[in-house]
């Protein structure tokens, strides 16, 4: 049938108008629909209206809101794609008039029946955004027994696409509100404290558990943290995430009292890429804390108290060994007292290294130093300890390696680590060590070799954890606590250097530690 081009007046213009000031006036779904049919009733004076969505998983119409009698009732009929005259409309995407449904096969009195009404009329016209059907619009019953002619169709016609808008709208509005409703929801009821942030800085939400932690939750997290040292500071965090890494651990420490917390905060990306925001996760841990430093104030505290009679017991037991007039039992208890001397002295140090792994920030004594004396002062300690046979050969391309800035005595304790493992963990009958120069980026430092047994791959990931160590059964050797290496790691990145190794199985492993340039 082919339309003619129907002009509306100034009154029927002035109602679209004001129709879609009210549809834009809400972004609830429900009073979308409301609008829409009560809108739809006054705009071509119709007795009824209703509006039937397209159910996408099961694709039928549902009556999802209807104005005029029996409403309740209507809103619980399904019709499928195809079926009475909205089905035909839904299919076709076309607007229909039909002025006695009783004449029109495409009728069906499925929904008159089961709401007691008596339909004369239909006006019904598809509901379409962006070449997809949302659903169809219907009016039933021109007021004062008048029937709907082409100026009422067209009318609902205009009316419909503005709908289709205010519709897909308060739908896209009302799953944002769900989900963030679902977020709030998930984080309100965390045990740990959680922020979302926007890319300057400001608090966009904060859970109850963040709330109960801090004293003020402000407008943005540097007014809110002002009272904390931060590590690292937020501008650093900002900038990190933004260019690199998706999380980064981040520590509070109050500034006036004991009152620490911890936790991460990673970026939010969205689709094509962008960051779009930063959510921050966090607990109070000042109890850890606090245990944290009693411990290490205690070991250190002992192990400072044990030096002092150590050294005397060490130094005193070497000279009464010197001494010509003792007996052999007497030589020999004097051997024991120094042996296991000794023993303990080095599980002082064992205990002292510990609470360097366990302090969060290793205090630096830097000095310039050369390592070619660096390498021969510890070689010599490392031989005067160490009874075994082994063979240290040194390269001389350690004299080439220019001066750098480093604390010398915790550089002492990597190397000397780094050599009591390749002494340590070699069951080969003849031990070889070798120092060489080693250079990487703008860093330079030192590799220590060996030809032992090697590590295998399933231990190369954790073996910078503290506690870890190589079985037993593969090494060959008494089970130590696992601490050195770790340690080394802790004395390097507090240097800003870099620490590794390289190792096969049964061809020894090779561990290199460098320091900055200067």
């Amino acid at each position: 049938m082919r339309k003619n081009k129907i002009k509306l007046n100034e009154k029927q213009l002035t109602n679209l108008l004001q129709a879609g000031k009210i549809l834009s006036s809400t972004l609830s779904t429900e009073d979308v629909l409301f609008n829409i049919m009560k809108i739809a009733m006054e705009i071509v004076n119709a007795e009824g209206s209703s509006i039937l969505l397209l159910d996408e998983k099961t694709k039928e119409l549902v009556f999802d809101v209807a104005l005029g009698d029996k409403t309740e009732k209507i809103k619980h009929i399904r019709l499928k794609i195809g079926e009475g005259i909205a089905g035909w409309v839904a299919k076709e995407k076309k607007s229909v008039l039909v002025h006695n449904v009783l004449k029109d096969p495409r009728w069906s009195d499925k929904t008159d029946m089961y709401i007691e009404f008596k339909t004369k009329s239909v006006l019904a016209v598809p509901v379409i955004y962006k070449d997809k059907l949302i659903g169809v619009l219907e009016v039933v019953n021109k007021k004062n027994n008048l029937k709907f002619n082409r100026t009422d169709l067209q009318i609902l016609e205009t009316f419909a696409s503005q709908s289709a808008i205010s519709i897909e709208t308060a739908k896209l509005f009302d799953n944002l509100k769900t989900e963030k409703e679902k977020i709030q929801l998930i984080f309100s009821q965390m045990s740990d404290a959680a922020m979302f942030i926007d890319t300057k800085g400001k608090i966009l939400f904060s859970n109850l558990s963040c709330k109960n932690l801090l004293p003020e939750v402000k407008q943005d997290i540097f007014s809110t943290f002002e009272e904390f040292d931060i590590n690292p500071d937020f501008n650093t965090i900002l900038k990190t995430l933004s260019e690199k890494a998706l999380t980064l651990q981040i520590e509070f420490s109050h500034k006036k009292r004991q009152f620490f917390l911890s936790g991460n905060i990673s970026k939010i990306i969205d689709t094509k890429n962008n960051i779009v925001g930063f959510i921050l996760i966090f607990r109070n841990t000042t109890e850890e804390k606090k245990e944290q430093i009693l411990k290490r104030n205690f070991l250190s505290f002992i192990s400072h108290k044990l030096r002092t009679p150590l050294v005397s017991i060490i130094g005193y037991s070497d000279l009464l060994l010197q001494s010509p007039n003792l007996s052999q039992q007497e030589k020999s208890e004097i051997e024991t007292i120094n042996k296991q001397g000794t023993y303990l002295s080095s599980l002082v140090d064992k205990l002292l290294n510990f609470t360097l792994i366990e302090s969060e920030e290793l205090k630096l004594e830097k000095s310039k130093f050369n390592f070619k004396e660096l390498v021969q002062k510890v070689i010599n300690e490392f031989k005067n300890s160490n009874t075994e046979p082994f063979e240290i050969v040194v390269s001389s391309d350690i004299e080439k390696i220019s001066p750098v800035s480093a604390d010398l005595e915790k550089i002492e304790i990597v190397l000397k680590n780094l050599l009591e493992n390749a002494l340590k963990f070699n069951n080969k009958k003849q031990k070889i060590i070798n120092i060489s120069k080693f250079e990487t980026d703008n860093m330079v430092g030192l590799s220590v070799e060996d030809n032992g047994n090697g590590i295998p791959k399933e231990h190369h990931k954790k073996i910078f954890e503290k506690f870890s160590q190589i079985e037993e059964s593969f090494t060959g050797q008494i089970k130590g606590i696992g601490l050195g290496l770790s340690l080394c790691k802790h004395i390097i990145e507090a240097h800003k250097g870099k620490i590794g190794f390289e190792s096969q199985v049964d061809k020894g492993s090779k561990f290199y530690f460098v320091l900055p340039k200067e």
